[in-house]
């Protein structure tokens, strides 16, 4: 029972994860103006589980690029942590705790000045913008409760966004 419950937690996390992809790699292929997410790109490269350094080596969720930066100009970099994490069981106290923790360790791990180590990408990166992504359907049913916790984590943890989906 224990190794169940594990593993439909990893599953929906995957699941989470592939509908998160599908859902940026649909909005890179509308006009920039109509982007929802990746507005900020000409023309916007997604890629999926890429290692990056700091300090130690970890995976970013997702990765984008773009494809072709102004002459002179380093690429503009931005990073995705998704999280499937049932938010909706924690108390008042716990709730604000937990989403600064994964806010800050977004910022720790994916963002700022990194290294991208995968082949035909390796540099070094300034990462200004990570966005943490939870998913809707696991949290707070009062919407106001976690935009409130959302708010003080990104006041806390510059260049975090705190969203869901």
């Amino acid at each position: 029972e224990g190794y169940q419950g594990m593993r439909a937690y990893y599953a929906r996390g995957m699941a989470f994860e592939r509908a998160m992809i599908a859902i940026l790699e649909a909005d890179a292929a509308l006009p920039r103006a109509q982007r929802r997410w990746l507005g900020d790109f000409e023309q916007p490269r997604i890629e999926t589980h890429v290692g990056v350094s700091k300090v130690d080596l970890r995976y970013a969720d997702v990765l984008v690029i773009e494809e072709h930066p102004p002459p002179g100009q380093p690429a503009r970099v931005e990073t995705f942590s998704f999280k499937s994490r049932d938010l909706a069981v924690l108390d008042e106290d716990a709730l604000p705790v937990q989403v600064r923790t994964d806010a800050s360790n977004a910022m720790k791990f994916y963002g700022g000045t990194l290294k991208i180590l995968r082949d035909g990408m390796r540099q070094q990166a300034e990462v200004k913008r990570v966005r943490l992504v939870y998913e809707k359907g696991l949290l707070p049913e009062d919407p106001k409760v976690f935009g409130r916790v959302a708010t003080d984590a990104q006041k806390r943890n510059k260049g975090v966004e705190v969203l869901s989906q």
